[in-house]
């Protein structure tokens, strides 16, 4: 069953049935987190202008979007429910929250050959938004009855435009402008601000994903799905011609990871915001069609899904153990290499499932939480 159904079970527990189709694209998510950090560390011939080179760089630049916008369609979702049961949202949050900024540093650890120990990321971002998530639905309520047009999108731009606000009266506080000084700490003050502003992962603008997310129909496509496919797709490929035509006209580089360029990821400037969130909402879309050939591809991929962060924590303790015995590689051969450890944990998720497997970092979680329900849900 795809649609999220609840019921009471015979021990008096809340019984929640999962969305196959999101956690589908939560693991297409994760797996694609794997191909992109794979390709970062390998070590290959830099290429701009290869076509191999083009693929893994549009995986790479949609896979924390998408991560971060089903988070937040999870943490909002997850709210609202546990709301309605009169559950502990305070425990909830901080739990969830404080476990997720933890293993951050646990990664630092795994992988020291990409981060410091203490260096705020992905994890650290999506445990701060599960922490202010409470103070963020109490502001959206009073927004709505002020203007009563308060969304998700809305606090989406918001979001960028106080970003690009702050950068320019504080430009000391911009990301940048290499890999290192995203990631070394200084001391606790300077973590904060590497974690809500001048980080890999900061809060502002990485949080408008998490408000796009809120905003997103969870429900699966069955009727209209090609006025549903050409209003999304229109407006993801609209963005990025745009940037594209602004690319050519100002004679500035189209991409870069880091560096000068009308879309960037280190830092994630507006445009990134606007190409990728438009994209992101494309896919989104895309999954949830009721289709048969969207549903077997939900089947392979949902498995995955419910072990996201299972698989992003040990695929940087894998990564962190083998990195340093490669010898150089070309490009083809890395990016079979990045497809194959794709594939290894995508398998993982697959039989995890079938052995019925009980362990995993979001069981535990769960654990610590004290979660009162019996099955995963979408959600988490």
């Amino acid at each position: 069953m795809n649609q999220k159904v609840e019921f009471t079970s015979g021990l008096g527990e809340s019984v929640s049935i999962r969305l196959n189709h999101v956690d589908s694209m939560r693991g297409f998510a994760i797996l694609c987190m794997v191909q992109v950090h794979t390709a970062a560390l390998l070590p290959t011939p830099v290429s701009t202008t290869h076509p191999l080179a083009y693929i893994s760089a549009a995986i790479g630049g949609m896979a924390a979007p998408m991560f971060v916008t089903i988070a937040g369609w999870g943490l909002y979702t997850g709210l609202r429910n546990r709301i309605s049961n009169g559950e502990d949202i305070l425990k909830w949050t901080l739990i969830r929250g404080t476990a997720l900024i933890l293993l951050q540093f646990i990664i630092g650890f795994l992988l020291p050959q990409r981060y410091n120990w203490n260096s705020p990321g992905i994890l650290t971002l999506l445990g701060l938004c599960i922490i202010i998530t409470p103070l963020i639905s109490s502001l959206e309520v009073q927004l709505t009855k002020w203007n009563k047009g308060a969304n998700g999108i809305l606090n989406s731009i918001i979001v960028v435009f106080s970003t690009l606000i702050i950068l320019n009266f504080f430009p000391n506080l911009k990301p940048g402008p290499d890999w290192y000084s995203m990631i070394e700490v200084q001391s606790i003050v300077h973590w904060f601000q590497l974690a809500f502003v001048s980080g890999t992962y900061p809060l502002l603008p990485w949080i408008a994903f998490f408000f796009v997310g809120t905003n997103l129909e969870s429900q699966q496509i069955d009727e209209n799905w090609k006025l549903h496919l050409t209003r999304s797709g229109s407006l993801a490929i609209s963005t990025l011609l745009a940037t594209l035509a602004i690319s050519i006209s100002t004679d500035t580089n189209w991409a870069e990871t880091i560096g000068d360029a009308v879309l960037t990821f280190f830092p994630a400037n507006h445009w990134f915001v606007l190409v990728s969130a438009s994209w992101t909402i494309f896919l989104w879309d895309i999954f949830r069609l009721s289709r048969r050939s969207m549903e077997k591809i939900n089947s392979l991929l949902a498995s995955s899904g419910r072990l996201s962060l299972t698989i992003y924590i040990l695929h940087f303790a894998l990564l962190g153990q083998i990195v340093d015995y490669f010898p150089q590689f070309s490009l083809i051969e890395a990016f079979g290499i990045t497809l194959f450890h794709m594939g290894i944990w995508l398998l993982f998720g697959l039989i995890h499932e079938k052995l019925k497997i009980t362990w995993s970092v979001e069981h535990l979680i769960r654990i610590l939480v004290g979660s009162k329900h019996s099955y995963h849900e979408s959600e988490e």
